[in-house]
């Protein structure tokens, strides 16, 4: 039994009226669809040579002792002595990450165009999320309505005036990780991965076994979505969700949210593990099997639990989340996981109706203002994985499957068909849903850590719902061969595919007749787009990094302007290169902002390696990049950098003798200080590499990459402001002797301690607004900036420290 579900019963009685509706004995599900089949339907059906392939609908049960019978003898198949063994080996290599950003037609940022309670609109007066697809919202660590500013840091919800940029009103949110907010006029869905306190371990053992209660050896994943109502500018807690999983992604159209939730049933069960021997192997085996054919439903799908307010104080109500006939199972096992699609009104009532749930992991999720797609991966068996030929051929073999859900109802999104395709998909830009088409771009061949051999290549396989299934009605393949998808866009009729090994061949793509793809033009360049991103009908941005062309070693970052007016024949007509490599760019499309009004581009140049936490903000004129300035969030106030010791001087590579002399090759600038002399405060240090002769001859090329060094006869906590510093002892004789410290001086080597790293940007009337986070984390949201800069000369006008 879960945690949820304990708290539940611990607080109120749940009725056994609402289990007994979920499994009432309707041959159709409560939302009124039509099921795509009772029982366990057919198996994958192979179409030939071509390597297309389809995956039987998944299937439902009329009643709940007919899944539980299904989900007990299924699983009870898998279960060893030591529990259901590593329930990821199914992602193994996967590929995924988050979505990307979709223009509207006039090319500025993606969303609701339609005013909300402000007389301002999206798109026109301020920009909103950088969302992959027009119409539907995408959840984000920063929201706004163009009059006010809503984000998280450190566990509370800030609202910020952007007229005077004040915060105007606060309030604490239950603690987790990835906190992402969905905003619809004056209410707010906070959804976060939030835990229950882990289990106690179960006391004895008993016949040479030992419990394992997996819920003792780590925090359960819980989703958490609170709904928060903003008067004005205060905000209050109105309710609070909780659901078993850890929280995946979630959608919003015309202000009705699709939550997508993660839940491992295998966590729930009190297994036992063998002490020693065969016959306490095979005594755990049969105590598992045990357990998993006693089990009951409430093992099996996630339960939820809802409260007013922000705890559980008041009356709670639940049950589990998923009635029995909207889970729905594949034919062929896929996977240790329940994957839940649940539907909430931005602004209603938090009920834990309306949930449609799948036996399998959910790996991607995309969606259209129609659709809803979840991308499962192939099941791998561990003992297979064990055999390096079986492994290869399940590599080359690997097939992607993907579920449909029907956006069209808003009180719930209910699963219409199934389909797969051969490969993987890098993200959820690899999907795209046209005119009742699907297009997916995958990757076949053997991708082991994530890395393409000689014979992997890429294409695009087009589906059309027929029935109960995705069919695939045409296909182009053989893009990018011995190379691995880096990014992809569609754009109506269009798609943009870039590969890389050595050089970015990006690809242009004619999807006019869904029956015959075609590419119709390719263009070879250096480095490679991982983020692609139209500005028009025929401009296309591309965001990643600059490589040697015959080496293919990434050498800094890189802006490519494309001109695809003619599909045939596309062009890199400007470029922008960095000196860093771009951290973000293909990890989270949000972090990018195209501001069409203005012809603005900006995105974070971020990184630990030269010490700076900065965005770059480019203006496209024409078929020209140019660079109009920087933003960071330093406060000049705490003087990063400064210090009272000697700076040591560069010696060039010619003069510098290669012995036993240690030397700041990862960090250039170095400073000594004798007794009394001030330090150099807040700097962080790490002690260098050893080099061999054969290197000094390119150390400068190294040292321009990266950032300061110092060396001070003071405590290392005070050497230089901003950074950490410590003294690499068994290279002082060797410093001292060679004349790069003298006296009573030592080195040290520091590191910057902390960056204020922008990882959000948004255009409100004629200033841009900065978010960042201590460190960039996102994930947890601590620590957060938000900084103003004027639109036209970016200087900055104000920076706040949320709470």
């Amino acid at each position: 039994m879960t945690r949820i579900a304990m708290m539940r019963i611990a607080v109120m009685a749940i009725t056994v009226s609402l289990l007994t509706a979920a499994c009432a004995g309707s041959s159709d599900p409560p939302d009124g669809t039509t099921r795509p089949g009772s029982g366990l339907g057919e198996p994958v059906i192979d179409l030939g040579d071509d390597e297309t392939g389809l995956t039987a609908p998944l299937s439902a049960f009329d009643e709940c002792d007919s899944l539980l019978d299904h989900l007990r003898s299924e699983y009870a198949e898998r279960v060893g002595p030591w529990g259901f063994g590593n329930e990821r080996w199914h992602e193994f290599g996967s590929l995924e990450s988050a979505a990307e950003p979709a223009p509207d037609a006039d090319g500025s940022d993606s969303g609701s165009a339609e005013p909300v309670g402000t007389g301002l609109i999206e798109g026109v007066d301020y920009s909103g999320t950088n969302v992959q697809e027009t119409g539907v919202d995408e959840a984000d660590l920063v929201k706004t309505d163009g009059r006010r500013i809503f984000a998280v840091s450190n566990g509370q919800l800030s609202v910020i005036d952007t007229a005077d940029r004040q915060i105007k009103g606060v309030t604490r949110l239950t603690s987790g990780q990835k906190t992402e907010l969905l905003l619809n006029g004056d209410d707010l869905l906070v959804i976060l991965n939030g835990y229950l306190p882990p289990g106690e371990i179960a006391a004895g053992a008993a016949d040479g076994l030992e419990i394992t209660d997996r819920t003792a050896w780590h925090e359960e994943p819980v989703t958490v979505v609170q709904r928060v109502r903003v008067d004005d500018y205060s905000p209050r807690v109105v309710e609070t969700l909780w659901i078993d999983g850890a929280y995946v992604s979630a959608r919003s159209v015309d202000g009705v949210a699709r939550v997508v939730t993660r839940h491992d049933p295998a966590r729930a069960f009190p297994f036992v593990s063998p002490q020693g021997g065969s016959r306490s192997e095979e005594a755990a085996e049969e105590a598992n099997r045990a357990a998993v054919t006693a089990s009951t439903l409430e093992d099996w799908l996630p339960s939820y639990a809802v409260a007013s307010g922000a705890s559980t104080s008041g009356p709670v109500e639940g049950g589990l989340l998923p009635a029995c006939q909207n889970v729905y199972v594949p034919i062929e096992f896929a996977g240790f996981g329940v994957t839940t699609v649940l539907s909430l009104s931005v602004g209603g009532p938090l009920a834990g109706d309306g949930a449609v749930s799948v036996m399998a992991p959910g790996d991607t999720v995309y969606a259209s203002p129609r659709s809803l797609y979840v991308a499962t991966s192939t099941w791998i068996a561990p003992e297979l994985l064990e055999d390096a030929s079986t492994r290869q051929r399940m590599a080359e073999d690997w097939r992607t499957a993907l579920h449909r859900f029907d956006l069209t109802d808003p009180a719930r999104a209910p699963y219409t068909a199934s389909g797969s395709v051969p490969g993987r998909i890098r993200n959820q830009f690899s999907l795209s849903e046209h005119d009742g088409h699907l297009r997916v771009v995958t990757t076949t061949g053997n991708l082991w850590w994530g890395q393409a051999d000689a014979e992997s290549s890429s294409q695009v396989r087009v589906l059309r719902q027929t029935g109960d299934r995705l069919m695939e009605v045409g296909a182009v393949g053989d893009i990018g061969r011995g190379e691995q998808v880096q990014s992809v866009r569609f754009t109506g009729a269009v798609g943009y595919v870039v590969t890389f090994r050595q050089v970015d061949p990006f690809y242009t793509l004619d999807l006019s007749d869904p029956e015959n793809p075609a590419i119709v033009g390719e263009l070879k360049i250096p480095g490679f787009s991982s983020y692609l991103h139209p500005i028009g009908d025929d401009r296309v941005l591309g965001v990643g990094v600059d490589a040697d062309e015959s080496t293919g070693a990434v050498t800094g970052s890189k802006v490519s302007l494309f001109d695809v007016s003619d599909l045939a024949n596309p062009r890199e007509v400007a470029v922008w290169i960095g000196p860093r490599r771009l951290q973000r760019r293909g990890l989270d499309h949000r972090a990018f902002l195209w501001w069409g009004p203005a012809q603005l581009v900006v995105f974070d140049i971020s990184s630990w390696s030269d010490q700076t936490a900065e965005a770059v903000a480019l203006r496209v004129e024409g078929d020209s990049l140019t660079e109009i300035g920087r933003i960071d969030h330093t406060d000049p106030s705490e003087n990063i950098g400064s210090t009272e010791c000697r700076r040591l001087d560069r010696n060039p590579p010619g003069e510098v003798k290669p012995s036993d002399l240690w030397y700041p090759l990862a960090y250039p600038d170095a400073v000594a200080c004798e007794p009394g002399e001030g330090p150099m405060f807040g700097f962080d240090c790490i002690p260098t590499t050893w080099l061999e002769e054969a290197d000094w001859p390119t150390i400068d090329n190294r040292i321009d990459i990266y950032g300061d060094t110092l060396g001070c006869e003071i405590d290392e906590s005070q050497a230089m402001v901003g950074f950490d510093c410590w003294r690499p002892y068994w290279v002082q004789a060797d410093a001292r002797s060679s004349g790069l410290i003298t006296g009573y001086e030592t080195l040290f080597a520091c590191q910057i301690d902390s960056q204020d790293i922008i990882v959000r940007n948004l255009v409100i009337g004629d200033e841009l607004w900065t978010l960042s986070y201590h460190d960039g984390d996102t994930y947890r949201s601590a620590d957060g900036k938000l900084a103003t800069s004027d639109l036209t000369t970016l200087d900055r006008t104000a920076l706040i420290d949320l709470f």
